[in-house]
């Protein structure tokens, strides 16, 4: 559990019980943090019949539909979700590319998100050679990718929290596990080193 997020959501709740008023406003802190602590069940009631097209919201009901495994659902949570992220960048005209980063990099973590599913829906089905291969390229995909992005902790960190929350969301092999406190242990180190001394999942 990341007691960060736990705390935050505490907060959130407080603000919320002296302000109801405030509860579209905080819904994206909300649903953050319950998908970082694994509390599904809150993911789901705070998204449920919202009309709500934030970040947030939005990738909520991706990881929602990925932990269903409804593969129909899947896909159009998928579309949609690149989609309501990418009008900002469709309606900058390609101008304002500084102005659009955010956009990008909500891009950026639906796609990866995505590549982490496919690795997790396929690793059942092949054997342990194949499946060592396919991991340690997946690890090298999103260290590169990582490695692409602005070399701050606001920015990778969110990057590096999305990989844990979608490598728990099915959990099935052992590794899994392994990888997500590899993670922890490299956002500790986007605060402390040079993007060139970052440590390498694989």
């Amino acid at each position: 559990m990341d007691m960060g997020s736990d705390t935050l959501r505490t907060h959130v709740k407080g603000v919320l019980t002296r302000n109801p008023d405030w509860k579209s406003s905080l819904l994206g802190f909300e649903v953050e943090c319950a998908w970082i602590i694994g509390d599904w069940n809150d993911v789901h009631v705070l998204v449920d019949g919202s009309d709500v097209s934030t970040p947030p919201a939005v990738m909520a009901r991706l990881l929602l539909a990925i932990r269903e495994g409804d593969s129909n659902n899947i896909a159009h949570a998928l579309s949609r979700a690149r989609m309501v992220l990418g009008n900002p960048i469709v309606a900058s005209g390609g101008r304002e590319y500084r102005h659009t980063y955010e956009a990008v990099l909500n891009l950026h973590l639906v796609h990866e998100v995505e590549l982490i599913h496919r690795f997790s829906s396929e690793q059942m089905q092949i054997d342990g050679a194949r499946h060592s291969e396919a991991q340690d390229e997946l690890t090298k995909t999103l260290n590169m990718r990582l490695n692409s992005t602005l070399p701050s902790f606001r920015t990778r960190e969110p990057i590096l929290s999305m990989h844990r929350t979608a490598y728990g969301i099915r959990l099935v092999l052992a590794f899994s596990q392994k990888l997500i406190g590899l993670m922890y242990l490299l956002a500790d180190s986007v605060v402390v080193f040079l993007p060139e001394k970052l440590v390498a999942l694989g």
